[in-house]
């Protein structure tokens, strides 16, 4: 788990223990499930271009029959990049 080919990078985002820190904020409830509530970057990098999830959201959020919607980033080990 991390970034491809950039090490340093996810040692930033790794803690001693080997947990990737994702960026999402979330809680657990007392029955143990989780919620994520909040992000803590607003922007996915998608083969050199910045990609704000919210705006994804938005318009997906829009279409019918769509009750929640959440845009991710996913590594593509085809384009090396996160999309």
């Amino acid at each position: 788990m991390g970034y491809w080919n950039r090490p340093d990078e996810t040692a930033k985002v790794t803690t001693p223990d080997g947990f990737f820190k994702s960026g999402d904020v979330g809680f657990m409830n007392e029955n143990g499930y989780v919620k994520i509530v909040d992000r803590k970057k607003d922007m996915i990098l998608v083969s050199g271009f910045n990609v704000y999830p919210n705006e994804i959201e938005d318009v997906v959020a829009k279409l019918p029959g769509v009750f929640e919607v959440a845009a991710v980033g996913a590594c593509r080990i085809s384009t090396r990049a996160k999309r």
